[in-house]
């Protein structure tokens, strides 16, 4: 039986009653749909689609994680909706900024990354008002700062709103936060339990295969637990920690409280907890990835110009784990026992179709090499490039997909994290894991990749006695958590979702009550802010705050009116431009506004000594005359910049003005420049000469002894200058 409506194609889409329930709640009010994978999360989007649209004109929003996601949509789309196809639009980044903006006027349903619908809301080419409809699939991004949330603001309370998820967590509290943020009214959950779901699922069976450590892994490793223990005494020394057995978690959480201690030893335990991430780091890739992939990681951290990547290069137990494994002929035996498991389930079943999971990049062309030596069909899957050069485009990844789907010699697909969510990959009913994954979340979300055929098996290789026991324990306790609380979670959720609709209309009412107007004041004036094209990250915090333009500015960051500018650095950017030689470069660049202003954000110096960034900042302040304000993070960044514009345009009436070429010298700086010309003159010299002399004729008749009595020149300094004065020019 199909489902019958006129904006549904005939004969394409089966008709389940409980899909349809939950459609129809959907239609009602703001829904969130937690449905494990395969259960049609795809369908219920497109039935919502048809129900809203039949009743109201306007326009559809679709977002997904990932380019691949998007295209998935995009094709159930276009088979399954009674809609002309050029009204279905998939929006990339590859498609230039203008194009878009006409393409959101000329479109229907649109499709695409947050990322892009971000940029395209802070950029002024979105108008929401002509939505009715927003789709958030794998909703339970929709959480903190990430373009998932921002989106979803833009929306709330516009829009009905749709989100789809497979696996919301096993938190309560983060649910909420979902919630909330997608101003979600009512929740609808069904798990491979429930007696109208339960006919339509094969269940995934769940194979843990054990491998053990060869010693020379286990010298190694131990080597490098030694090198890490002593980076833990010395934080528990120090009262930072109560014992020396500490996960990444509160390793990583431990850097906040360092950088809250009042004297200058903060910035030596800041390098020390940094050096125990990395020993952790690379202590779990020996121990679950193996002596390649850790070698490799190695070789990245000897190229890290940090203090705390060269104290690990040159630790001695590093050194010698390294020439041992350097010499070392064994792999690490996950390998040929994966090799084995893909052979018996070839043998079995010739022309079947795996997804084997691996964490990082190095594992998966590894293991697609090893089975290609073995005459094993075999493609590689992963996210786009990264500062390495390792990546795929995501063109490359939709290539891919098919290729797998629709070649027989290929077998097995070697993918990372990014095949994880949502994309449909028919009749693979093996999945491998080379290594557990301690999310819940992300555990179910590889496993249901072997529940899209006749019901499958999960394979998990884990080592023995390392991280990866834990990581598993891990998961499948948080995933039976999450099952047991499922069922209370829908009626504490919805009744919490109740309760604060009424808290939401309490406050208004009252007001009502009082006799006080309700009616919307008149929004105040905006300053404009002109924002280079790459600072996106404060565009967003800025968007709704001002009137907004982006372009690619010449000189500084943000130009605030015809004589402000401002050059943003992070202080990692800002040690690296001292590094470099680009900060003074660009210092001088925007001297061409009359008011330039630095800000550095943050204040985590790793690579420089404090004493190097504070001669750094006294240079910028005191020979560019460059006011430098500091900032703790991108919000504070933002209302500092909102508050320079505003001063600026609404109170001191400036227009904003950008600059482009370098603006002729004033007669003022023209004098400095030539005196700073003079030997060993810099430009709190050149000041003071021209302060004590008064003009540069003063100063070239000035004698030796009138020069020195001025500050910053000595004899050496005098006799230079005069030298250049006086001595006879001789041509060649």
């Amino acid at each position: 039986m199909y489902v019958n409506h006129p904006l549904i194609k005939p004969n394409t889409l089966e008709s389940r009653t409980y899909q349809e329930l939950i459609v129809a709640k959907a239609l009602e009010k703001n829904t969130l749909c937690v449905l494990g994978t395969g259960l049609g999360k795809t369908v219920i989007a497109t039935l919502t689609i048809a129900g809203v649209l039949s009743k109201r004109d306007g326009k559809v929003l679709i977002i997904a994680p990932s380019r691949p996601l998007v295209e998935q949509h995009y094709n159930s789309l276009k088979n399954f909706l009674n809609i002309p196809e050029e009204e279905i639009v998939v929006l990339t980044g590859k498609i230039p900024p203008e194009k878009r903006k006409k393409l959101w006027k000329t479109g229907k349903i649109f499709i695409a990354t947050p990322q892009i619908v971000e940029n395209d809301i802070v950029a002024g080419r979105v108008v929401i008002d002509d939505f009715v409809l927003l789709i958030v699939d794998e909703a339970h991004h929709t959480t903190g700062n990430h373009s998932y949330t921002f989106v979803a603001s833009k929306f709330k309370g516009k829009v009905r709103v749709l989100g789809l998820t497979a696996s919301p967590g096993s938190d309560i509290d983060k649910v909420l936060e979902v919630c909330e943020n997608l101003g979600i009214e009512h929740v609808e959950i069904r798990t491979p339990e429930d007696l109208d779901v339960k006919k339509y699922i094969k269940t995934v069976k769940i194979k843990t295969v054990k491998v053990k450590l060869p010693k020379e892994y286990l010298e190694c490793i131990s080597l490098i637990r030694s090198a890490l223990k002593e980076r833990l005494r010395i934080l528990r020394d120090a009262k930072l920690i109560h014992s020396t057995l500490i996960n990444r978690s509160e390793l990583l959480a431990l850097q906040r409280k360092v950088m809250e201690i009042g004297d200058d030893s903060k910035y030596q335990l800041m390098r020390i907890v940094s050096e125990a991430i990395k020993l952790d780091y690379a202590l779990e890739i020996l121990e679950c990835q193996g002596k390649e992939a850790f070698l490799n990681y190695f070789e990245k951290l000897g190229r890290q110009n940090t203090r705390s990547a060269r104290e690990i290069v040159r630790d001695t137990k590093v050194l010698k784990a390294v020439y041992k494994l350097r010499t070392l002929d064994i792999d690490h035996p996950k390998l040929n026992k994966l090799l084995e498991i893909v052979k018996n389930i070839l043998t079995k079943n010739r022309g079947e179709k795996i997804i084997l999971f691996a964490q990082y990049r190095d594992t998966v062309e590894k293991i697609v090499n090893l089975l290609r030596e073995n005459n094993i069909g075999a493609l590689p899957f992963m996210g786009q490039s990264n500062r390495g050069g390792k990546g795929m485009s995501q063109k490359e990844q939709i290539k891919t997909l098919e290729r797998f789907r629709e070649d027989e010699d290929i077998n097995v697909l070697v993918s990372t994290s990014v095949s994880e969510e949502g994309i449909d990959i028919s009749s693979v009913n093996y999945v491998i894991f080379y290594e557990p994954v301690p999310s819940e979340i992300r555990f179910i979300q590889r496993k249901g990749r072997a529940s899209r055929g006749e019901g499958g098996e999960c394979i998990i290789l884990i080592t023995e006695n390392t991280r990866d026991e834990v990581y598993y324990w891990s998961a499948i306790q948080k995933e039976r958590n999450m099952k047991r609380i499922l069922r209370e979670m829908v009626k504490t959720l919805n009744k919490k979702l109740r309760e604060k609709k009424v808290e939401e209309y309490r406050g208004p009412l009252d007001l009502y009550i009082k006799g006080e107007d309700t009616t919307k004041l008149e929004e105040e004036k905006k300053p404009k802010i002109v924002i280079d094209h790459r600072e996106r990250t404060i565009g967003k915090l800025l968007f709704g705050r001002a009137e907004l333009e982006f372009k690619n500015l010449e000189f500084g960051d943000y130009v605030l009116s015809d004589r402000v500018v401002v050059e943003r650095k992070t202080s990692e950017d800002f040690e690296n431009s001292i590094i470099d030689g680009r900060l003074f470069k660009q210092l001088k660049e925007l001297k061409n506004y009359e008011k330039p202003i630095l800000i550095i954000e943050g204040d985590r110096f790793e690579r420089l000594e404090e004493n190097v960034i504070k001669g750094a900042i006294l240079s910028i302040v005191l020979d560019y005359h460059i006011p430098v304000l500091f900032s703790r993070d991108p919000e504070e960044t933002a209302d500092i910049l909102l508050k320079l514009a505003e001063r600026e345009q609404l109170k001191n009436k400036r227009p904003v003005e950008i600059r482009t070429g370098k603006r002729p010298m004033s007669l003022r700086e023209r004098q400095r420049f030539i005196v700073e010309s003079f030997p060993d003159v810099g430009p709190v010299t050149a000041e003071n000469l021209l302060l004590n002399f008064g003009t540069i004729e003063n100063i070239v008749n000035a004698s030796e002894e009138e020069l020195m009595e001025v500050e910053g020149i000595g004899k050496a300094t005098a006799r230079k200058i005069k030298e250049v004065l006086t001595e006879r020019y001789k041509g060649e």
